[in-house]
C-alpha cells in the first residue's frame, strides 16, 4: 500500500498546484496590449495601468476616453466617446473572449459580436 499512499499524495499535490494557478490567473490583472484574432469591429486596445483605455476601430477611429475594471474574472470597457458600446470579457488560457456590442453610427444600429484577442508587443 505504501505505493498507493505516495500516488495519492502525488495527486493532491497536482491539484493544490493546478488550483493556485488557477487563481493566480483569474486575479491576474489583463493590463498590456491587445489585439483581436477575428473581425472584431475593435481592432485592439491597451489597458493601462491607471485604469484608462487607448482603443483601435476597424473604422480607423481611436479612442482615449475609455475606462477599463477588473473583477478578477470579467474585463469590462466602458467609452465616454462611445457611450452605447459595451465590452464584457474573460480569461481564456492566453485569450481574451469578449461579447461586444458596438453603436453603428452611420446606420443607428447597434451590433453584437463575439470577440477573440490576443497580447501583443512587450
Amino acid at each position: 500500500m505504501p505505493s498507493l499512499a505516495k500516488t495519492a499524495v502525488k495527486i493532491v499535490a497536482a491539484c493544490v498546484c493546478f488550483t493556485a494557478s488557477a487563481s493566480y490567473a483569474a486575479d491576474a490583472k489583463p493590463n498590456g496590449a491587445w489585439r483581436a484574432t477575428n473581425d472584431c469591429f475593435l481592432a485592439g486596445f491597451v489597458l493601462n495601468d491607471d485604469g484608462t483605455v487607448q482603443a483601435a476601430y476597424l473604422s480607423g477611429e481611436r479612442d482615449v476616453t475609455a475606462k477599463w475594471s477588473w473583477d478578477g474574472s470579467t474585463l469590462t470597457i466602458a467609452s465616454m466617446m462611445f457611450p452605447l458600446d459595451k465590452f464584457s470579457g474573460h480569461l481564456k488560457g492566453d485569450q481574451l473572449e469578449a461579447d461586444y456590442v458596438w453603436h453603428d453610427l452611420d446606420n443607428d444600429k447597434l451590433n453584437q459580436q463575439a470577440c477573440v484577442f490576443e497580447r501583443f508587443g512587450f
